[in-house]
């Protein structure tokens, strides 16, 4: 018999990669809403320079009233929205695929603690790796 210890908790990743091959992430504990996005995106701001064009997708958290105040507030920030179900159009998933099959293949934290850090080897590898930017953006790196 097997008995397993299972709970609600959870954690979210936002994260974006920028032309020059940088990734950025913020990790939460629980689910990412509105106020998580446009922290995320002060974020970005803080630690890229010049103009910045964020790419999201049509998630309902990235098309809340407070996030377009916001946007419409940053003169060095634009959002432009993928069409929808189509994740193959956002280079940010590659990076998701790399650290599910890569890091947390097989991997079954016994707890919270155990997942994040976990995840915060991950973020530090992929961080160190060189990210395919020809890949990403199908230009040369």
């Amino acid at each position: 018999m097997l008995e397993a210890k299972t709970n609600r908790q959870k954690v979210s990743t936002i994260g974006a990669i920028t032309t020059t091959g940088q990734f950025l992430q913020h990790t939460h504990q629980g689910a990412i809403k509105g106020p998580q996005v446009i922290a995320f995106l002060t974020h970005l701001l803080r630690h890229v320079k010049g103009k910045v064009t964020v790419l999201l997708d049509n998630a309902s958290i990235h098309k809340t009233k407070a996030l377009s105040a916001f946007v419409a507030d940053e003169t060095r920030l634009a959002v432009v929205y993928l069409p929808s179900y189509s994740p193959e159009l956002n280079p940010v998933e590659l990076v998701w695929a790399y650290v599910k099959q890569q890091m947390l293949a097989n991997f079954c934290p016994r707890d919270l603690r155990t997942l994040k850090s976990r995840l915060f080897q991950a973020w530090q590898r992929v961080r160190y790796i060189h990210l395919p930017t020809r890949l990403l953006y199908g230009g040369d790196p």
